[in-house]
């Protein structure tokens, strides 16, 4: 057995560790949902989220395994914290580091090993994201990037801990879209299995319709791919709603998990100003550059109704104007052209506002509403849905609201499923 060296800077790693004050705390369900889902993912009874403290390896999370904590000496993590990259053991009685190992030749008997490196405050690994077998079993180039991915979650949600003891709520178990990590799943049927499961979890996270001060409607239809349309909205106070919706670029499983990661952000992001859309959009492009997001960026809509000023303040980033409908049937647009979040660290955000009389209704959507291709190649525009919206919205709040008929018509036009998420709000401000 070779015990683990120290990384270089430790009393800094360490340091870092410590900052997070998570060593010894109880089991949280954010993390549970992870470590279950490697399981399912990767076939295996054993995963783990290890923190590597001086002399110890101790377990945040933990499935397969009875114990706590072991020693740092005898731990894989501490090997795995030396890298940057995945470490992968095949087959443990053929490494000369772990083959005489307690761990091997005695409980828990393991003979495979995965582990990534998760970076905490400063850029040093505190610890990892683990899975084992007590069978030996190769790691397919496809696994080992769904595992990143994972690991990622893992990483943010560490990251993020400072914003989460600031907050009452967190929109939870962003960690179980990674079910759909299509990279790593064996065979067609499963990958389809694991893909309608994310499917209906993304979709359960999605709001409630609402009744009140401000009553919401909403339809949504997910694409024949897994997608990244999202939205929320939430009382800040009693006077002011926020509300948004956003469209992460391209289709499927990371472009799924960003969706959901930027709707937990829009609820705990630090030293952001919630009342003005202008903030809320600057916070968002420092936090997720899509250099760090695999190259993916998304376009939002975010706006605040002001209650007793009967005042709405928004801005946009890339995204399709809102529409506004007053209660003499007057249309406006609302939302100039921006750059949309993660392109530019530079980018800057101006905030709008416009009086909004009773009864009127604000119309949110995603590309995918009128971005249809046509029976004859014809390209659906934003300007002709516009019209078409401006024409058949209600005059009244209506839960009845036709969206899904509005759906069904495209998809007959188109003669297929939808290439895209369909997304579409109605907002009615009734005081």
């Amino acid at each position: 057995m070779i015990v683990p060296s120290l990384p270089e800077r430790e009393a800094d790693r360490l340091a870092s560790l410590h900052a997070l004050r998570l060593l010894d705390t109880p089991a949280e369900e954010r993390f549970d949902r992870i470590t279950r889902l490697a399981t399912r993912i990767f076939g295996v009874p054993i995963a783990y989220v290890s923190l590597v403290d001086a002399d110890r390896q101790w377990f945040k999370s933990r499935q397969g395994l009875p114990i706590l904590a072991t020693g740092r000496d005898i731990s894989f993590c501490g090997h795995a914290i030396l890298g940057k990259d995945t470490m992968v053991v095949p087959d443990t009685r053929l490494d000369p580091r772990f083959r005489d190992n307690p761990q091997v030749v005695g409980e828990p008997h393991l003979r495979f090993y995965a582990g990534h490196p998760l970076e905490g405050p400063g850029g040093h690994n505190i610890g990892t994201l683990c899975i084992a077998d007590r069978e030996p079993r190769e790691f397919s180039e496809n696994e080992r990037s769904a595992f990143r991915e994972l690991a990622t979650i893992v990483e943010r949600e560490l990251n993020l801990e400072d914003v989460i003891r600031l907050q009452d709520e967190l929109i939870r178990a962003r960690e179980q879209t990674a079910a759909s990590l299509r990279q790593a799943l064996k065979g067609r049927e499963r990958l389809t299995r694991e893909l309608a499961e994310a499917a209906r979890y993304v979709r359960s996270l999605l709001p409630k319709p609402l009744n009140g001060p401000v009553a919401v409607d909403w339809y949504f239809e997910p694409s024949s791919e897994l997608g990244g349309d999202a939205f929320g909205y939430r009382w800040l106070d009693d006077d002011h709603f926020a509300f948004h919706l956003l469209d992460v670029s391209g289709h499927g499983v990371r472009s799924a998990l960003l969706s959901v990661s930027v709707m937990e952000a829009l609820r705990g992001l630090p030293d952001v100003d919630w009342l003005d859309p202008a903030s809320v959009l600057a916070g968002l492009n420092q936090a997720f550059p899509m250099e760090r997001h695999g190259h993916l960026y998304f376009t939002i809509w975010y706006g605040v109704y002001d209650r007793l000023g009967r005042r709405l303040d928004f801005a946009t980033a890339g995204h399709p104007p809102a529409l506004l409908i007053d209660p003499d049937q007057r249309a406006t647009r609302l939302g100039e052209p921006n750059p949309a979040i993660g392109i530019d660290d530079d980018s800057t955000f101006q905030s709008e506002s416009v009086k909004v009389p009773r009864g009127s209704r604000l119309f949110l959507f995603s590309d995918g509403v009128f971005e249809v291709h046509h029976v004859g190649g014809r390209v659906g525009r934003l300007d002709g849905f516009l019209e078409r919206l401006a024409a058949t919205a209600p005059a009244r709040h209506d839960p009845g609201f036709p969206a899904r008929t509005y759906h069904e018509a495209l998809e007959r036009e188109s003669r297929e499923r939808l290439a895209d998420d369909f997304a579409l709000l109605m907002l009615t401000f009734q005081e």
